[in-house]
């Protein structure tokens, strides 16, 4: 969920009503009526306390279980909490929130809306798709629920549902922030897919053109099965919600469909996407295949993880450690840009692989990430990448994580990497 659509939520919650004007004293020790629950619950709400607003309206419902202006404004209180925790990264927190948001007002669609885009985050999209339904139902108009349902069935493989629902918002509001990008990837990827078919293993579902060899596609499904123990075992046994899916293409399908230039070999974009064939009919080996599936989907567990927390340069650093060794052939090349002044601060790639003005730099980005997320991996193991993915979970910045997990601050760490890795190859 972008965050206009997450501001609107709060723009979006009905507006406290209270049942009664008088507010009693902080300090008193008498007890409340149900009004005056109420009340002091609709003075902490304004003030944005959310923990106490929920707890005067809990008393009061618990006084007056049966009354709506209570319920609905217990249920607004349990919205906004929900997304102070998502603003800090804990969507299972926030979840459970909105549950509990459904169940003091069953008829309100907001706390469904908010609920499906965090269930999306965590990739929970069939409990996103539920919840979404049921929003629709409730709120046949409301163009956030039509355009996440969109996204869910997306991310379920279901791409002509998926247009379907951005067409809709689409038609109501032309110009809404990010559609026209949706609609353009999915009219991109409905001309060279509408005609794929499915391959199923335990964990994964793979869409392919009908002239893939089949061969090529249980040998892909046998890695993905081993990348879903190994890399699931590497981050101390976790395991995204499945099947996951994954487009495997041949000839030119995967640059039409994804619009990307020859210098990406595969991308994980909520289904993890690969191309096993060029246009001269060349397929790939069996030595890439590992290093691509078990690439991307290092991704699938951090973005499950870490949602759009993972600073860049640890997504794809593990990504890289995960799938292959760094070469002497790529320490070389870091000595060289080193002794050249030409390192790029880890600050500098944090953020995206956008910031990157040539294809050289992104080379160099990507193999600096390759060797510090490396001599994390061996220095520290499990336990340090465990606290660092605990601390970015919680929303805390990516070089304060680092300092809290590892006791390095970016400077250090560049220090450290240029000693142990650049300068002597380990």
């Amino acid at each position: 969920m972008n965050r206009g659509m997450h501001s609107r939520f709060l723009w979006m919650l009905v507006a406290v009503v209270a049942l009664a004007s008088a507010v009693p004293g902080h300090g008193q020790e008498a007890e409340y009526t149900a009004p005056e629950w109420n009340a002091l619950g609709v003075e902490y709400y304004a003030a944005g306390d959310w923990n106490r607003a929920l707890h005067c309206f809990l008393e009061a419902a618990a006084l007056v279980p049966d009354n709506e202006t209570v319920l609905r404004n217990l249920s607004n209180a349990y919205q906004a909490r929900a997304a102070e925790l998502a603003d800090s990264g804990d969507y299972n927190g926030a979840a459970q929130h909105l549950e509990e948001a459904i169940k003091a007002s069953p008829e309100t669609p907001l706390p469904r809306i908010q609920l499906g885009s965090y269930f999306l985050r965590m990739s929970l999209v069939q409990d996103a798709i539920a919840r979404l339904e049921e929003a629709i139902l409730l709120a046949p108009e409301n163009l956030d629920a039509h355009e996440l349902l969109g996204d869910a069935y997306y991310q379920d493989n279901d791409l002509p549902a998926a247009l379907a629902q951005w067409e809709f918002v689409a038609e109501v509001n032309p110009g809404r922030a990010g559609l026209r990008e949706k609609l353009e990837k999915g009219y991109r990827e409905d001309a060279v897919e509408f005609d794929f078919k499915d391959l199923k293993s335990r964990h994964f579902t793979i869409t392919h053109d009908p002239e893939t060899d089949r061969g090529l596609l249980r040998q892909t499904l046998m890695v993905l099965e081993h990348a879903y123990r190994d890399i699931g075992r590497n981050f101390g046994n976790v395991y995204p919600p499945t099947p996951i899916l994954v487009n495997v293409y041949i000839a030119d399908d995967f640059s039409r469909a994804t619009a990307l230039g020859p210098h990406v070999a595969a991308i994980y974009d909520g289904k993890i996407r690969l191309p096993v064939s060029k246009g001269t009919g060349e397929r790939i080996t069996a030595e890439e295949l590992k290093r691509l599936l078990y690439h991307e989907y290092t991704h699938v567990v951090v973005r499950y993880l870490l949602a759009e927390n993972a600073p860049w340069w640890l997504n794809e650093g593990l990504a890289e450690t995960f799938s292959n060794e760094l070469t002497p052939h790529d320490v070389e090349f870091l000595r060289q840009a080193y002794n050249g002044g030409g390192l790029l601060p880890l600050q500098t790639i944090e953020a995206t692989q956008t910031v990157m003005d040539s294809e050289n730099e992104l080379r160099l980005a990507y193999r600096q990430s390759h060797a510090s997320t490396q001599y994390l991996w061996r220095r520290f193991g499990a336990q340090g990448l465990s606290r660092m993915l605990d601390a970015l979970s919680r929303g805390i910045s990516p070089e304060e994580a680092l300092l809290q997990s590892y006791k390095l601050n970016y400077d250090q760490l560049e220090k450290e990497v240029i000693a142990s890795v650049i300068r002597t190859g380990y």
